[in-house]
């Protein structure tokens, strides 16, 4: 009898200890200034956790999203983090964004819990973490590289260059990792800037910052902060009769931005946007269609980082579970690689539903998303090709495409 009541304990222990649900948390944030990217990578992530929930979930165990709102900033992020972490269990993060990172770098480490983030490109994480920390989006290394590649060459602009040009950047985290890559590949390609300067967020005039950039006679300004900032410093350089062009970021790089700014201030302005690689454009086109048919929504920046992030994730935990692991954050960190690397042997997917008929079958696979190949580096970053972007009769339109190999 006592035999037989041990028994029944273990059973019913085991089955307490079954994983129902795989939480993962979406560390970004969905309120504040920036809001948009939540609200951008969300409906991605709740597509593919539906793909792989129909499918049968992972051994049964469905995913489950839990959002963690940073509101865009170190102390909510860090807040939020610790909920995540702590409190909801969640076993992988998708996020954060380079405004909040600092808030739960440490946190990431300590816990454990592995990262892969669809939107900081952040140069902190160039070589922050070597085991819990990736990302499907490029480093700002790689986009400051290529903001100077294209304006010192004529190749990138249509044959249009500038030699003569200052940084403005906005004194904030996720602004600054482009300042100093800016300003050593202007020097790399052999045209120094003129003057590099820091400005204080959310002032209401730039009058006096816009005088001493304009004071170098500048060809070119090149703009690194907020979308409702920048549009205040165009505004304060366009009253000084400024005569030069500008360079921004993917922030602007968005028709938001044209509508904010008015079409009359930033036409004829570069821009730059991480796109997707030559060989991944039928890949972008299905996606596009899919995203459309699932919400009727069209696929907006950091979408098709999410769609990677989601499906390395969800490899990784269907690879930990199908070799008879617990899927915990320990067996999805080292099986992330063991689904993005590549291999003569390995089949290469595409999407998750591809990555779990090749993992059942007893293959290897090699993720291969829309943005490109997955490969990440020793410390989880990837490379990609970056767009050009002007605009042109007050729409954004393509002037040429950098690939990576032309950022070494």
């Amino acid at each position: 009898m006592k035999r037989l009541l041990v028994i029944l304990i273990a059973a019913v222990g085991g089955l307490a200890m079954a994983q129902e649900t795989l939480p993962i948390g979406l560390l970004l944030p969905f309120t504040g200034q920036y809001d948009w990217v939540g609200a951008n990578v969300q409906p991605v992530a709740q597509m593919i956790a539906d793909e792989i929930n129909e499918s049968g979930g992972i051994n049964g165990a469905e995913i489950r999203l839990i959002q963690g709102d940073t509101e865009g900033t170190v102390d909510a992020g860090f807040t939020a983090a610790q909920k995540l972490i702590n409190a909801d269990g969640a076993l992988v993060l998708v996020g954060p964004t380079s405004l909040s990172l600092a808030g739960s770098q440490q946190l990431i480490v300590d816990t454990g819990t592995p990262m892969v983030s669809p939107s900081a490109g952040t140069t902190v994480l160039d070589d922050y973490n070597d085991t819990y920390m990736f990302r499907t989006v490029p480093s700002d290394s790689l986009g400051g590289r290529a903001i100077a590649r294209a304006a010192t060459d004529s190749q990138f602009l249509s044959g249009e260059s500038f030699s003569n040009a200052v940084l403005m950047v906005g004194n904030a985290p996720a602004m600054i990792s482009f300042q100093d890559p800016i300003e050593q590949s202007f020097a790399d390609y052999g045209s120094p800037l003129l003057a590099n300067m820091l400005f204080t967020p959310g002032k209401t005039s730039y009058r006096t910052e816009v005088q001493e950039a304009l004071a170098n006679d500048p060809d070119v300004i090149v703009l690194v902060a907020t979308p409702e900032d920048s549009a205040r410093v165009m505004g304060a350089a366009f009253e000084a009769g400024y005569a030069g062009t500008w360079f921004v970021t993917q922030d602007q790089t968005t028709n938001d931005y044209i509508e904010l700014a008015t079409p009359a201030l930033v036409e004829g302005i570069y821009g730059l946007e991480e796109v997707a690689s030559p060989e991944s454009a039928d890949l972008n086109t299905a996606f596009e269609a899919r995203l459309m048919a699932y919400n009727g929504s069209e696929v907006q920046i950091f979408g098709t980082n999410a769609y990677d992030a989601m499906n390395v994730i969800g490899l990784a935990m269907l690879r930990a579970a199908r070799d008879g692991s617990e899927v915990s954050r320990a067996t999805i960190t080292s099986n992330i690689r063991a689904v993005t690397d590549p291999g003569a042997d390995k089949v290469v997917v595409h999407d998750y539903t591809s990555g779990k008929e090749a993992l059942e079958a007893g293959n290897e696979v090699d993720y291969q998303g829309l943005v490109g190949p997955i490969d990440f580096d020793e410390y989880g970053n990837i490379t990609a090709p970056f767009a050009i972007k002007r605009v042109v009769n007050g729409a954004w339109e393509t002037v040429s495409i950098i690939p990576a190999e032309a950022l070494d």
